[in-house]
């Protein structure tokens, strides 16, 4: 009975999916039918999709449309079934799924998407000789992670992607292996790119992320061929996107727009925005990822008392990353990692009683998963005896980030954007690695353990604010939430596609962000996709 009622739930869920994916079959098609398009004379735009069926999919049907109705000639590539690894697949998926099974569903979903949207693709070619490029390195670790071609370490890049799979930073027994069929996707992506831009002229290339086996690649070579690229992710809001213009997407920097509004100030509206956000994120209700399960806590002396923090203590807190995040890797200026300032830190302050380390550790930790907590790493380094003074708050506590920081008198930050909202509530806080709003003026930037602890210690006796703190913080956090980081006419729903904003493409009004990027990529010496009106 148990085998036929599982029976009969396999069936149903694929009649489930078959009805859903003729829907949206249906629904593209009806979307992009009749479009029509003008003579291709602005030039060729490259777009290297790669995955081709993700969170990002339908905003880049949607852009390639756009691109060719502007009156550009576009070419779309994705992988295919002789794709060996890459982003999507990690050892979880070969563990519980299986590649093939895993992959050939993804590439059939890509075409049928792309077919009823009327998308004419071609798919990225993994000649031969690369696996002549390989066979000398195919079964040595220390070797593929030294790889170098055309000037280009791609053993730098495997690396990234090997803490991706594994959720760690420590490797399996398969790791040659693994790291050998990333090698190949990487040097496939190099290829492909290099393939086409010597056999036609493109104005822009276009792709995601710009990190890992797959678009990096692509990035290093138009870096080193000065061909402008436009790179692009998924923002912190649900629908929303940021997008650069010759830097990966993870790095959320801007600073050339920064530079250029630098006399600007906030309006009254605008000040009102942020502090409505701000609010919102105390919850996180309208981001894609929520990392604040419980609410922002009122009564913090009851917290320290919970974490074992005396209340006359000064309170530094030290937040961390996701350790096998390659958007966070080689970031570190102060200290040689993030975990290397954690246990020097404590080993400073461990005999002072008037001062406590607490250490939050990142939520995602928990809510996107990893095989390495920090918690276990500093726990180990002090043989699970850890001074008096020192507090970790793991994931599983539950604990609001704005409590953190309520309870904090200063913060200590690698790259996450908590450090932000601690300077906008009027707290010190010090980076000890490169992310996106270093140097602004409302940060401390020590570039070595030795300022770092000096500024500590003058921070712990005096507090002091950098002057008009509050005021660059909130103008800083306004123009990447709200600038930077754009609303797209794309509905998700679950984190699932759940249709466009708009009937017909054409419906699009210029004021919209997309409709706005496309028509600024004429513009020379473009640097930046900030709209200030």
């Amino acid at each position: 009975m148990k085998d036929h009622k599982t029976s009969n739930t396999s069936v149903l869920t694929k009649a489930k999916r078959i009805v859903k994916n003729l829907l949206q079959d249906k629904y593209l098609s009806d979307t992009f039918k009749n479009t029509t398009y003008p003579q291709a004379t602005k030039g060729n735009i490259l777009m290297y999709v790669a995955i081709g069926n993700m969170y990002l999919t339908p905003l880049e049907i949607l852009m390639y449309h756009l691109l060719r109705m502007e009156g550009y000639d576009v070419d779309y590539l994705i992988y295919d079934n002789a794709v060996p690894l890459n982003e999507l697949i990690t050892k979880k998926v070969l563990n519980e799924v299986g590649k093939d099974a895993f992959w050939t569903k993804v590439v059939a979903d890509a075409e049928r998407m792309l077919k009823a949207s009327n998308v004419n693709y071609s798919f990225i070619k993994f000649p031969a000789v690369i696996d002549q490029l390989i066979q000398p390195v195919k079964n040595n670790l220390d070797a593929i992670l030294k790889f170098t071609y055309d000037g280009i370490d791609f053993g730098d890049i495997v690396l990234g992607v090997m803490y991706r799979f594994y959720k760690s930073t420590n490797f399996e027994s398969d790791a040659a292996d693994r790291a050998a069929e990333f090698l190949k996707t990487a040097l496939a992506n190099y290829m492909q790119v290099k393939e086409q831009c010597e056999h036609k002229t493109y104005k822009y290339v276009m792709f995601s992320h710009g990190i890992y086996c797959t678009w990096q690649p692509v990035a290093e070579y138009c870096r080193l061929h000065n061909i402008n690229y436009v790179c692009y992710d998924r923002g912190k809001r649900n629908a929303s996107t940021n997008f650069n213009i010759n830097q990966p997407s993870p790095d959320w920097s801007f600073n050339t727009a920064w530079e250029r509004f630098a006399g600007r100030k906030l309006t009254e509206q605008e000040h009102g925005m942020v502090k409505q956000y701000m609010a919102d994120r105390e919850l996180q209700k309208g981001d894609v990822y929520s990392y604040n399960p419980a609410p922002r806590q009122a009564d913090i002396l009851a917290v320290k008392k919970e974490l074992g923090i005396h209340p006359s203590a000064k309170v530094i807190t030290i937040f961390t990353n996701l350790i096998w995040d390659a958007a966070n890797v080689a970031r570190d200026i102060a200290f040689k990692s993030a975990l290397d300032c954690i246990v020097q830190t404590i080993e400073h302050y461990k005999n002072n009683p008037d001062v406590h380390i607490a250490i939050r550790s990142h939520p995602a930790e928990k809510v996107l998963g990893t095989n390495e907590r920090y918690g276990s790493l500093i726990k180990e380094k002090f043989n699970n005896n850890l001074p008096a003074n020192v507090s970790i708050i793991e994931p599983d506590m539950n604990v609001n980030s704005f409590t953190v920081i309520d309870m904090s008198d200063i913060g200590v930050v690698n790259t996450s954007t908590v450090g932000l909202e601690f300077a906008m509530m009027g707290k010190p806080i010090i980076l000890i690695s490169e992310t996106n709003y270093r140097n602004k003026g409302f940060t401390y930037d020590p570039v070595t353990s030795t300022e770092y602890f000096e500024t500590l210690n003058r921070l712990l006796q005096t507090g002091e604010l950098l002057k008009d703190q509050v005021e660059l913080a909130d103008k800083y956090f306004y123009m990447m939430m709200f600038l930077y980081q754009k609303d797209i006419p794309v509905n998700y729903k679950n984190g699932l596609f759940d249709g466009y904003s708009f009937k017909k493409p054409s419906a699009l009004p210029a004021t919209d962000n997309i409709m706005r990027i496309i028509k600024s990529l004429e513009q020379p010496g473009l640097k930046d996709f900030i709209f200030w009106d």
